[in-house]
């Protein structure tokens, strides 16, 4: 007999499987943007340095979309809000989202690997792949947080705008899209105080020559704290205004 964690992850993962305005967008737009954009970089390490911030930029939004915009759209219908009156609803429900949305993730990062083999030659060995793979994933925590937040912030119908309007500057503010030392001088002033800058570095880091920059790892969990404190204070909002 499957457990209740069992049944939450297969019910949340069947339900996004039968939203492919979610999850054609989330699997494909990353890789197809490394195409376009990651395409004019020259073989070797800025390849490799392109595929690490588009596995980045793919894992970050199953963190916002995922969770900023399905769970929000979640949270107005009458099968959620009664699910929300359940007693112990509430954790088999976080852990399917997470385990859900590490599926989606790891399956978008396969995506842009797999595309900047058979578009580009990225000078990288099996190791820094998996190394690759584990860090685009291990960054996840803090966007995801951002995610829920948003979720609890925000109605469906303005999950999607508000989504696109934090997650899109923050992947180009970040250095996703442009290498860091080809941003704009006052982008570049901004970029090192954002969280995507630092996921950036992490990935950067398992493909390139440059030492690990632990620093940026507890800058991402200073991140974490910070909007689990914001996602506490938004659900018990929340919970006020449908439930007091």
């Amino acid at each position: 007999m499957m457990s209740r964690y069992q049944i939450s992850i297969v019910l949340v993962l069947r339900s996004l499987l039968r939203m492919p305005a979610y999850w054609v967008p989330t699997l494909l737009f990353p890789v197809l943007l490394f195409g376009v954009i990651g395409s004019h970089e020259s073989p070797g390490l800025p390849t490799t340095f392109a595929m690490a911030s588009f596995a980045a930029y793919a894992v970050i939004g199953v963190g916002f979309y995922q969770f900023g915009v399905s769970i929000a759209m979640d949270r107005e219908t009458q099968w959620e809000r009664y699910r929300r009156t359940l007693p112990g609803a509430t954790r088999p429900r976080i852990v399917s989202q997470i385990t859900v949305g590490t599926v989606f993730a790891f399956a978008a990062v396969l995506l842009v690997i797999a595309g900047g083999f058979l578009m580009m030659r990225p000078d990288v060995d099996a190791n820094a792949i998996i190394r690759l793979i584990i860090a685009s994933l291990a960054i996840a925590p803090p966007f995801t947080l951002i995610g829920i937040a948003l979720d609890y912030l925000t109605s469906a119908k303005a999950s999607v705008p508000v989504a696109n309007l934090v997650f899109l500057p923050f992947a180009y503010l970040g250095g996703l899209w442009t290498p860091p030392g080809r941003l704009p001088e006052t982008v570049a002033a901004i970029s090192p105080w954002l969280p995507t800058r630092h996921a950036g570095e992490i990935v950067w880091a398992t493909v390139g020559p440059q030492p690990f920059p632990w620093e940026s790892i507890w800058i991402l969990v200073g991140y974490s704290v910070l909007f689990i404190v914001v996602v506490a204070w938004a659900y018990n909002r929340d919970e006020r205004q449908r439930y007091a």
